[in-house]
């Protein structure tokens, strides 16, 4: 039990990202949208969401290979630009991942909901 605990934030993460995934269609059937001929809708969220989660949670250990420092005052924005371009790249992916967005706005404006559920989720769970 106690080695699984490593890994509750990534599988919290998933959860949550998948979830965004699901009310983003729900909520903007136009701008998001989730399945393909051969995933179905929860699928494409879990499969999405878990793509996202990937991306977003290997940015930072990309970051220390590169050795490129993010002051402090920047995580924030950091977090927000991986989140959008993790996002991005799940959506042009969409025949694998099952997850699309109508414009680079949308998936921005996604990413900004993200980034303060993620904050919020932190906060409460505290990792």
């Amino acid at each position: 039990m106690r080695k699984l605990k490593k890994y509750y934030g990534f599988i919290s993460f998933w959860l949550l990202d998948s979830l965004l995934l699901y009310l983003a269609t729900v909520v903007y059937p136009a701008a998001y949208t989730l399945g393909t001929f051969r995933l179905s809708v929860f699928w494409a969220a879990v499969v999405a969401g878990f793509i996202w989660t990937v991306l977003v949670w290997f940015s930072k250990p990309i970051v220390a290979i590169v050795k490129l420092k993010v002051p402090d005052k920047m995580k924030t924005f950091f977090y927000l630009l991986a989140n959008f371009v993790a996002l991005w790249l799940v959506a042009r992916m969409a025949p694998y991942s099952g997850f699309g967005v109508a414009s680079f706005v949308w998936a921005f404006l996604l990413a900004l909901v993200a980034i303060f559920v993620q904050y919020l989720m932190v906060k409460v769970i505290k990792f």
